[in-house]
């Protein structure tokens, strides 16, 4: 055994106040996902509609890639800060009025109660006003909503706004990472939240999205002696714009992130503190971390190998090894394994599988959260393996959608065991999603013991995805059911939710703001795409015309539906209240029939949900005299007829004989069954009420028309009396 011994002593900030995470699960996303945040997105008017995370919306980035946008402008921006391995994306470049959020509740405590957030942003300028414009807001608030700190625990930024350290090319606004620390010590024993939110231009045309990562540390810490060292090292969390270190309030080193101090000057128990400062918003944001000498950190390395089968050191069954370290004085927070055959781990017990036969050197260095290292290695002899390879197709193909997991997989009968790669230790949950094309490797379990792996080529088919509107409108009064909404596919299948959920039938009402999800199915490889959601917008209109009315014509020419009060392009016919075919323009209006008009809004073009009922009716225009009447006791020509009278009730007639005299007079004629039977009824004349002598008489017949114009007709007529 040999044990090194490392003499220095080292304020290991970057471990064990940032990488440590106390009381800040995931918040720096190290577990390459979102758990631990709570993830909305919406629009910009309410960010926080939906929740729950969405890959349009939130995206977890990987260390070393960089912004395309960025790129194109012939700039650089990691989409990771220096230091990390992950970071999220809040938001994307689609534009359409979106907004999104991530929120991250911390309950503090002495051990995270310095709070640091990184941020880069790439916003589209769509030189709007302000408020318009897409934009990057943070906000830690307390248990009441309150902001912690207007200056530092806010910051605000819309694309184009100037003062803010800003890269502008074109139409993209950038900026490279900033972090700034806020001090949450007047918080401990409460909870506080910080909200990260990104919003499109107002006019659902220009993107906004930000970068986001976080850490939570402690305000003060002990700083660990590893014995016998001349200098030790104080070093401060990355990403500041500048430090100053103090002893007993006089400065100490250079002002930098990391200064080396003499032992022999400062005594066990000397407290150190750092002034952190960055920039937000134009304020100077400033929190201050502090770190106390503490006792010597003595360690002792050990570790043990484990046999998990039944035989001697199998190969390709995984070793396990248990760290058995003790240390006085701290806590081992790193270890680095090297296996002797190229391979190494960072687990405190890893378990590690021998590609080949032989003897090798293993060997451990531990690492304490003060800086204190040591190093151990033992000899281990591996052995071939005797279990057999499975039997299983190894190329299997199966549908994208809906995702199929390990479980899945054909194993031809046999007990397997699924890893990532052909020397991967870590089992492969029979719930593992597998979303795209890969490789998986498997191997048979056999008395505690695994055998050589077959790799497996997962070839995952997938139809063309769904093309449509994600927002489609329609009117209410049209009654739309889901084979109107609009979409392009080979053959497309409707269901309920996004996943699982009931498939639905085209002929299925649709529903205001009710999201729909289709499917393309391909007959040719069976497969179907992932859905496609489609939020059906039901427009209505309750405009209506004036109430039921009735409109009236003369018969004297033909009329149409232009003749119609009311009518303009805005005014739809129908001939009844249900019918969904309007009437033509040029239809000609038919006496005693009923029409039903609605509005059609400009706007949203939609009729009104009320019809407005008219009733025509269409009358004559003039009158008809007939000039004979024969007196014969008969019913044939027995009174003078004018045909239509009775639609002028507002008239008179006289008749003269041929001497010029009075003989008939009546107001109201064809009222009541006023009718001239041969009979004189007015003047001076002989035989007045009795029947008139056979001879022509003249008569003028007065009357209003249906437009209230006065009229006259003018005559002769004959009386033929044979009484």
């Amino acid at each position: 055994m040999m044990i090194k011994n490392y003499y220095f002593l080292f304020l290991f900030f970057i471990v064990n106040l940032i990488n440590a995470q106390s009381g800040c699960f995931n918040v720096d996303f190290s577990e390459a996902n979102f758990d631990g945040w709570r993830p909305f997105y919406g629009s910009r008017e309410n960010p926080s509609a939906n929740k729950g995370q969405n890959i349009d919306h939130h995206m977890i980035m990987d260390v070393g890639v960089t912004d395309e946008h960025v790129a194109v402008c012939g700039g650089e921006l990691f989409t990771v800060p220096p230091g990390e391995t992950y970071s999220a994306r809040l938001g994307n470049d689609k534009g359409g009025n979106e907004a999104e959020r991530l929120v991250y509740d911390i309950n503090v405590t002495e051990d995270n109660n310095l709070f640091i957030y990184k941020y880069a942003v790439v916003l589209e300028d769509g030189g709007h006003e302000k408020d318009a414009q897409p934009n990057f807001e943070v906000k830690i608030v307390d248990e009441k909503g309150f902001e912690i700190d207007p200056l530092c625990g806010v910051y605000r930024v819309s694309s184009g706004e100037p003062n803010q350290n800003a890269n502008v090319c074109g139409e993209i606004y950038w900026t490279q990472w900033n972090t700034v620390g806020i001090n949450l010590a007047n918080y401990v024993g409460k909870k506080v939240s910080i909200e990260f939110t990104t919003k499109d231009c107002g006019f659902q045309v220009h993107f906004g999205y930000a970068y986001i990562s976080a850490k939570c540390s402690k305000l003060k810490i002990n700083v660990g002696v590893c014995s016998d060292g001349n200098n030790f090292t104080l070093t401060a969390p990355t990403g500041f714009v500048s430090y100053l270190w103090t002893y007993k309030g006089q400065v100490v080193g250079t002002p930098s992130q990391t200064i080396d101090l003499p032992l022999a000057d400062y005594p066990a128990g000397s407290t150190f503190e750092c002034l952190l400062t960055s920039f937000n918003n134009g304020n100077t944001c400033q929190s201050t971390i502090q770190a106390t000498l503490s006792s010597p950190t003595v360690i002792t390395p050990d570790f043990a190998i484990s046999k998990p089968c039944k035989v001697d050191y199998n190969t390709l069954s995984p070793i396990a090894f248990q760290d058995k370290t003790k240390i006085v004085s701290g806590i081992i927070n790193k270890w680095e394994w090297d296996f002797g055959d190229g391979k190494k781990s960072g687990l405190a017990n890893p378990s590690h599988i021998f590609e080949n036969s032989g003897d090798y050197i293993v060997s451990l260095t531990v690492y304490s959260d003060t800086g204190c290292s040591a190093f151990i290695s033992k000899p281990i002899h591996i052995e071939n393996n005797p279990i057999l390879k499975p039997d299983v197709p190894e190329v299997q193909t199966y549908c994208t959608y809906p995702v199929i997991t390990i479980a899945t997989l054909d194993t031809n009968g046999q007990e397997l065991k699924w890893f990532d790669t052909d020397l991967s230790t870590e089992e492969l949950p029979e719930t593992t999603k597998i979303p795209k094309n890969r490789d998986i490797y498997c191997a048979i379990l056999k008395d505690g013991c695994i055998g050589p792996r077959t790799k497996v080529t997962i070839v995952l088919n997938s139809a063309a995805p769904v093309i449509g509107d994600k927002v489609q409108s329609f009117c209410l009064s049209e009654e739309p059911t889901i084979a109107d909404l609009k979409v392009q596919g080979t053959q497309i299948m409707w269901y309920n939710a996004e996943e699982g959920g009931t498939q639905l039938n085209t002929c299925t009402p649709l529903k205001n703001n009710v999201t729909y999800y289709a499917s393309n199915f391909d007959p040719n490889i069976n497969c179907g795409s992932p859905r496609w959601g489609i939020k059906a917008v039901l427009n209505q209109n309750s405009s209506v015309l004036a109430p039921d009315f009735t409109q009236e014509f003369c018969s004297k020419q033909e009329f149409t539906i232009r003749d119609l009060n009311y009518y303009n392009a805005a005014v739809r016919y129908y001939s009844s209240i249900n019918d969904k075919t309007p009437l033509a323009h040029t239809t000609v209006l038919e006496n005693e029939t009923t029409y039903y008009a609605a509005i059609r809004d400009g706007e949203t073009k939609c009729e009104s949900d009320t019809r407005t009922v008219i009733n025509v009716k269409i009358l004559p225009c003039e009158v008809t005299i007939y000039n004979l009447i024969t007196i014969d006791n008969n019913t044939s020509n027995d009174h003078l007829e004018i045909q239509d009278i009775e639609y002028f009730p507002n008239n008179s007639i006289q008749i003269f004989n041929r001497f010029g005299q009075l003989v008939y007079k009546m107001s109201g004629y064809g009222i009541d069954q006023n009718y001239f039977y041969g009979r004189a009824n007015a003047g001076e004349v002989f035989r007045k009420d009795e029947k008139l002598p056979t001879g022509s008489y003249f008569y003028i017949l007065n009357y209003k028309k249906r437009d209230l114009t006065d009229a006259t007709k003018k005559g002769f007529l004959y009386i033929h009396n044979n009484g």
